[in-house]
């Protein structure tokens, strides 16, 4: 089988220098995450790598079109397009591209002290859904435009900002719906769905069963998932959007805070001011004389 580690028409990598990964592991705005390679393969034919004993980086590796394969923990999975995967660090592994559809790969190894908090417990492929797939070009733009700065040069404003980007670029892998959440809601999707029914039911008192109702759960079952996903109670997440509500009537109008309150429909202006203070930390009045910007 022919193999080859590099040379793909087309190709572009950066290494840094180990002197200047040095100065990102102590550098106050790059110690927590920084990147030590980023590449492009197009088409990458024979494409294979085999390291025994793993990086001493984690490693992404994001195909955009084509087929690979990916073996590790004695595992071997096949990769397609819009597809990605983590390796962690100092874990044995081999990958490559497909013989008769070689992949195209973007990659970066970074590595830093919270790159942990980057990589699942378990290894896995994960899949860009295709209603995602119009966000795709955000991802590659964010390797492009750290790939261009280090292309500059290695002056410190560079790697600062390339780090900084980089924790953009992971966390965009990492809460794909999260990423861009300006898109089409998609109703299968329960939480989401009750989500987008209180923000259109801002001038209304909801309740719980109101929620669950919508979303064709019982009270119990709805409860239980929506706080398995955002870690807070429903109620306790529909008074939070009604007070952010609450921010931009006082910040954007001079409507009174009585007013304020008959729209989001709380039950008088006294209730309102209490439930804006437990959320924001002061009263309605002394936010509004707050700078900000």
């Amino acid at each position: 089988m022919v193999r080859k580690r590099e040379g793909f028409k087309g190709q572009r990598a950066i290494v840094l220098p180990q002197f200047v990964q040095d100065e990102l592991s102590s550098g106050p705005l790059t110690k927590l995450l920084f990147l030590t390679d980023i590449g492009y393969y197009p088409v990458a034919q024979y494409h294979y790598i085999e390291r025994s004993f793993g990086s001493d980086q984690n490693i992404l590796i994001y195909c955009i079109e084509g087929k690979g394969w990916i073996e590790i923990n004695n595992v071997k999975r096949n990769v397609h397009k819009d597809q990605f995967f983590i390796i962690p660090s100092k874990t044995a592994h081999q990958y490559g591209s497909d013989n008769s559809d070689p992949w195209t790969i973007y990659w970066v190894h970074f590595t830093g002290e919270s790159a942990i908090n980057f990589i699942k417990k378990d290894f896995s492929l994960v899949n860009i859904y295709p209603e995602e797939n119009k966000r795709n070009d955000r991802r590659i733009r964010l390797f492009e435009e750290i790939y261009q700065n280090l292309s500059m040069g290695f002056s410190v404003e560079n790697l600062e900002y390339s780090s900084i980007c980089l924790w953009y670029l992971l966390g965009a892998f990492s809460f794909i719906s999260q990423f861009e959440r300006i898109r089409t809601i998609q109703e299968h999707d329960i939480i989401e769905k009750s989500i987008l029914f209180m923000q259109e039911h801002f001038d209304k008192r909801i309740n719980l069963s109101d929620l669950a109702l919508h979303c064709g759960f019982s009270v119990s079952q709805f409860s239980l998932i929506f706080k398995k996903k955002t870690s807070r109670s429903p109620i306790e997440y529909y008074n939070n959007l009604r007070i952010q509500n609450a921010c931009q009537m006082l910040d954007f109008t001079n409507m009174h805070i009585k007013e304020i309150s008959s729209m989001l429909d709380f039950e008088d202006q006294f209730y309102f001011s209490r439930v804006f203070r437990k959320i924001m930390g002061v009263s309605p009045l002394d936010y509004r004389k707050r700078k900000k910007g």
